[in-house]
């Protein structure tokens, strides 16, 4: 009983330190654009997610994760977005990694993951780029045949800075915090659906609270533990 309560004392503080990196105007986190991340809080072998956001454009991506340690992931994502009262489309692209802190078991019903990268995004004359850190924070109920649903919120803070596009045509930056509100529905052990919401507290970029819909794809041989 003793060791058991350990653990459960050692699973909540992991996730307190979490959510107090994700908090603190010193670090930062959040996509390359405006759009929800998508990220469930487990790693990732590999998968493939091809998603569509609306907000205050619209945008196309795609991002590929990839692990390359145990419970450890790194991942790249790149897209278009077009933006309302915008001629131009913005390209951007993004990199970063998820580790996980706890997995879900007996004794706790939630898994975490850190997440952490950089991204940016070119288009109208702008340039906005971002530098995110935050955690993933859910949990798998799973179903009858093979399928499961995980809800999760992905809490983050995001130092970004803009040059150009707007009134001034300077540059600004400033400590946004954002999160994600999402859920991912596992039809079988390849196939995923993935939708999320997304609400920032960014004031760059024509920055506006957004939600994505997107289809999730592991090859056979890799899929999740």
């Amino acid at each position: 009983m003793v060791h058991s309560s350990w653990r459960v004392d050692r699973v909540i503080g992991a996730a307190a330190f979490a959510l107090s990196i994700a908090f603190t105007p010193a670090t930062a986190h959040a996509q390359a654009s405006n759009y929800p991340s998508l990220q469930v809080p487990t790693a990732s072998t590999r998968d493939y997610t091809a998603a569509v956001s609306s907000g205050a454009g619209t945008t196309a991506l795609f991002q590929w994760r990839e692990g390359w340690q145990p419970r450890r992931h790194w991942q790249l994502e790149a897209g278009l977005t077009d933006r309302k009262g915008s001629d131009a489309l913005s390209l951007f692209v993004g990199g970063g990694i998820g580790q996980e802190i706890t997995r879900a078991r007996g004794d706790q019903p939630l898994d975490v993951l850190f997440t952490a990268g950089a991204g940016a995004a070119f288009g109208g004359g702008a340039t906005l780029v971002r530098v995110p850190v935050g955690v993933s924070i859910g949990h798998t109920f799973a179903l009858e045949q093979g399928m499961a649903i995980t809800p999760y919120v992905h809490p983050r803070a995001s130092l970004d800075w803009a040059s150009g596009g707007g009134r001034s045509g300077g540059s600004q930056s400033e400590v946004s915090l954002n999160f994600d509100l999402g859920v991912n529905f596992q039809v079988n052990s390849q196939f995923a659906v993935r939708a999320a919401a997304a609400f920032t507290g960014s004031e760059l970029g024509g920055a506006q609270d957004t939600f994505a819909i997107g289809f999730n794809w592991m090859p056979a041989p890799l899929s999740r533990r």
